[in-house]
């Protein structure tokens, strides 16, 4: 197959995949608890921190997405065996977790904690946080959203503080953390900063 044809293949079949998601698994979850609104953990890891988080409320939906399959397993496992109704994880990149995603939902709250910081000056338009990315959570949102972001590198927590300053849809917020229960990564470090923003 033509290169091209087999990469809008793949990314057609990735984007049935999200749309697949929502409508066998969340959707149902949002309309039982009557709401268009669901949190969102990009970088989600095993699911540790989001299992926790979700149990606090009955009626809030919670996606986590992650890019290692072995993650999404384990975090599965760990949601199946709280028997936990309203908390869901898919494969994904997060910009086409985003652009896939039905329009009509919106994200309250996003949670990333501790992202690769790509420290090398080459690499850092690898990095999660750009402008281009905080629009396309404006986008995803409504109002009221929050994006609290966790890092244990400094350079990067600069960064990030410098994007969202700079950034005409977000401002920096001392809103403090919804849930103060470790992630994995907080406990493997200890030492983090941690940014809260808001819509502007």
């Amino acid at each position: 197959m033509d290169y091209f044809l087999r990469k809008l293949s793949e990314q057609k079949e990735r984007e049935g995949g999200v749309q697949h998601f929502f409508d066998s698994e969340v959707i149902p979850a949002l309309n039982l608890n009557r709401t268009l609104d669901f949190d969102l953990e990009i970088g989600c890891g095993h699911g540790h921190w989001l299992n926790h988080y979700s149990n606090l409320s009955s009626t809030n939906v919670s996606v986590g997405i992650d890019l290692i399959s072995k993650r999404i397993r384990k975090a599965n496992s760990k949601k199946d065996k709280q028997n936990n109704k309203n908390l869901f994880f898919l494969k994904s990149e997060a910009s086409e977790f985003l652009q896939y995603k039905p329009t009509h939902l919106k994200i309250s709250n996003i949670f990333i904690f501790f992202p690769d910081p790509w420290p090398k000056c080459k690499h850092h338009k690898r990095r999660l946080i750009q402008d281009s990315f905080l629009n396309l959570l404006h986008c995803n949102t409504h109002e009221q959203s929050k994006i609290f972001f966790r890092t244990d590198h400094l350079e990067y927590f600069d960064w990030v503080r410098l994007k969202i300053k700079e950034n005409n849809f977000w401002k920096l917020s001392d809103t403090d953390f919804p849930f103060a229960h470790d992630s994995y990564f907080q406990q493997l470090l200890p030492n983090f900063s941690s940014i809260v923003a808001t819509r502007a």
